[in-house]
């Protein structure tokens, strides 16, 4: 039987909108985070560095096969120690972020409320451009320049100069600077690889080269999975949280996500107008958009985004109306045709 009293166990934490552990079970995962393997501990290591994340960052960051194996994974090695947050992403917990703290010198990147909310806005924001930079300059094996950041980063070099002045002063605020380097050496080595880049151009654009990206193929199949996985029209905050790929990827192929629905065929279309259809037998034909909002599954934004506007979303939907209907009358007609043949021929 649990105890009368839980109040000792866990308590509801407004900022992250989850049960917070109190001291009792504090302890047992205070014992689960001692016992992690190595390679748990360092893939939570990575969890707090990338925080905030997705499982198509982690599917890259573990060289696994799929966002489905991170998801997998997680659930049944990490589950304690994460939760998802705002969109989905992936997010730790804090007794989880206060053990990588006090085990992992990343004391920096780990910060503790103070009592200036500014203070501690400032910290949050420094904190997640300098986590992603560490993450960027490790991957790369060595300082990123501002294409590499533009190809890698979730900040443009722009949220960089802004926050610390520069690409290379935000790589020495992150700790990822080498002391016998100097800015002189950063700029002259940036300036050389864009000359070298620049000789190179012609060549490369003559010779075949292997695509950067996923295949439309593999798009298209990462997407079909992760619409049978949600309940509706898959929206791209579920391909960020659950898919292999990011939504950056299909507008890169496609050039929008509804064109990527549509490839991979789903017809967000029909079950737009099918929505119509149940509120329109709850309120009648003639709904307005705050009946759509209040009764449908999508808002009357989201028709209105793609039919162009909420008067030809609902002239769509009764044209369409009139389709079905006219297929049905249709249709029961001919079952009345076959019927009556049949009964001539039995009769």
């Amino acid at each position: 039987m649990p105890p009368s009293n839980n109040k000792d166990l866990m308590s509801y934490d407004e900022d992250t909108g989850r049960f917070q552990f109190g001291p009792d079970l504090k302890a047992n995962i205070q014992e689960k985070l001692s016992d992690l393997s190595d390679e748990e501990y360092d893939r939570l290591l990575d969890l707090v560095r990338l925080e905030p994340t997705s499982n198509a960052k982690l599917k890259n960051q573990w060289d696994m096969a799929s966002g489905s194996e991170v998801h997998q994974y997680l659930e049944s090695e990490l589950n304690p120690f994460y939760y998802r947050g705002d969109n989905s992403y992936i997010r730790v917990t804090k007794e989880a972020k206060d053990f990588v703290r006090e085990n992992s010198g990343l004391n920096q990147y780990v910060t503790e409320e103070s009592g200036s909310s500014e203070d501690v806005s400032e910290n949050i924001r420094n904190r997640d451009l300098l986590m992603d930079l560490v993450s960027v300059a490790q991957s790369l094996g060595h300082l990123p320049d501002e294409e590499e950041i533009e190809a890698h980063s979730k900040y443009s070099p722009d949220r960089f100069r802004e926050e610390f002045g520069g690409l290379f002063e935000a790589c020495q605020e992150a700790g990822v600077v080498p002391d016998s380097v100097t800015k002189d050496d950063y700029t002259a080595a940036r300036d050389a690889k864009k000359e070298q880049k620049g000789e190179s151009q012609t060549e490369e654009e003559e010779s075949e080269s292997e695509p950067s990206g996923p295949s439309e193929a593999e798009l298209i199949e990462e997407l079909q999975w992760v619409d049978e996985e949600v309940e509706g029209i898959p929206y791209p905050a579920d391909m960020n949280g659950s898919g292999a790929f990011t939504a950056h990827d299909y507008q890169e192929q496609f050039g929008s996500w509804d064109d990527a629905l549509d490839v991979a065929g789903i017809d967000k279309e029909e079950q737009l107008l099918e929505d119509m259809q149940r509120v329109a037998d709850e309120v009648g034909e003639d709904m307005t958009a705050p009946q759509m909002n209040e009764y449908g599954r999508y808002s009357s934004t989201m028709a209105a985004r793609y039919f162009g506007s909420w008067t030809e979303a609902k002239e769509r939907f009764q044209e369409w109306s009139k389709e079905q209907e006219e297929e049905e009358d249709s249709s029961e007609e001919f079952d009345n045709m076959v019927n009556d043949r049949l009964d001539d021929i039995l009769g």
